[in-house]
């Protein structure tokens, strides 16, 4: 490690972290992952809103999954500032293999209840779950991590960074940082959350919601 580096950059990174507005599929509540589904009216609607919610933070910029519904979050949050949008495979959903495409009743039905809970669970012991031909939970995280921290590293001078993904990428995020709830968190789309990076510590610090829209299915609609 450089040391000489890491002393000479901005040490502490705020990073303001959401999810993607609503689209179809999120209203049907089925299994997205991969799949590029676009945002929907109300999505489009609810991206507006968050603007008005990060617009104060002013993010120097915006780093986003490459999949529509999260990139057309970020440009509508975007509209009117100047803040460049880097896109990354990365910090896509998770890739959920045999059960994508399909609905949450029929999930329930083919891999049962037992799978599902692991799947929404937040114990550690439950990181290395995937479903049959996904990635796990922790291959998910670790790869938006080494992004984020790639990105960071690259910006000696960045103080602060907003981030459009997904909801399962998201919670992941959130549950990796010091100090996160044990209980899984609320992620409604367009949900936006305050982490902060220390770069000499390599530690990730939660400071909770700044905006969380209401949902009556927060927890399903992580897909």
């Amino acid at each position: 490690m450089c040391y000489i580096g890491i002393m000479n950059s901005v040490n502490t990174v705020q990073i303001y972290i959401f999810r993607h507005g609503e689209t179809d599929w999120n209203r049907e509540k089925r299994f997205q992952g991969h799949t590029d589904i676009p945002l929907n009216q109300k999505g489009r609607l609810q991206a507006l809103e968050l603007r008005a919610h990060v617009a104060p933070l002013a993010p120097e910029l915006i780093l986003s999954s490459d999949l529509s519904r999260a990139l057309e979050t970020a440009k509508i949050v975007s509209e009117g500032s100047f803040w460049p949008i880097l896109v990354s495979e990365a910090l896509r959903e998770a890739r959920l293999g045999a059960p994508e495409g399909q609905l949450r009743d029929d999930i329930l039905k083919i891999y049962g209840e037992e799978s599902w809970q692991k799947w929404l669970s937040e114990d550690p012991k439950y990181l290395d779950f995937a479903f049959p031909e996904g990635e796990s939970k922790r291959q998910q995280r670790d790869r938006a991590l080494r992004f984020l921290i790639q990105e960071i590293t690259a910006r000696a001078e960045l103080k602060s960074l907003a981030v459009s993904t997904h909801g399962g990428t998201l919670r992941r995020l959130v549950h990796h940082c010091e100090g996160s709830p044990a209980e899984p968190i609320a992620i409604p789309n367009c949900s936006l959350y305050h982490l902060e990076f220390l770069r000499l510590e390599n530690k990730w610090i939660y400071h909770g919601p700044l905006h969380i829209p209401e949902s009556a299915e927060s927890v399903f609609r992580s897909i």
